[in-house]
């Protein structure tokens, strides 16, 4: 932390009281800390091919603090994931294309494609389920009629 985020005053070292105004600065060290812990649980995620868990810390991290790096590896992250959710919808996998997107825009909820493609997604979901819901009912129906 560079300024007090109470007076402004500039900060030559991290302190637990700023030495200006006097706030306690401590629960804001530890928030960026915690932020750069979870930010680097996120890289590690990634790099071990576990996009979830990758997305889930980075969440963590973004919540506590809004770092240049955070926002950058979140942007390439949605950019990565986002290419694997349509590849969900065209091969008509709908639930887990809304499962990724769920996770995408707790990322990132202000993100308006991603909001609209949760949307659509959620749209293409409900019309199976309700085509197979129909089909389920004329099979029944048939079987019924049959006997």
């Amino acid at each position: 932390m560079e300024r007090c985020p109470c007076c402004n005053a500039r900060l030559a070292e991290a302190r637990q009281f700023c030495p200006r105004c006097q706030a306690d600065l401590g629960s804001v060290l530890t928030s960026e800390k915690m932020a750069r812990q979870w930010l680097s649980k996120a890289f590690r995620f990634w790099l071990a091919r576990d996009p979830q868990m990758a997305i889930l810390a980075l969440t963590q991290s973004i919540n506590l603090k809004h770092t240049p790096l955070a926002l950058v590896f979140r942007d390439f992250i949605i950019k990565r994931e986002y290419r694997k959710v349509l590849e969900f919808l065209e091969k008509k996998e709908y639930k887990v294309a809304k499962e990724s997107l769920t996770l995408l825009r707790c990322l990132n909820p202000d993100n308006k494609l991603l909001r609209k493609l949760y949307g659509f997604t959620k749209y293409l979901l409900v019309k199976d389920i309700i085509k197979l819901s129909a089909q389920q009912t004329i099979t029944i129906f048939d079987e019924h009629k049959s006997e």
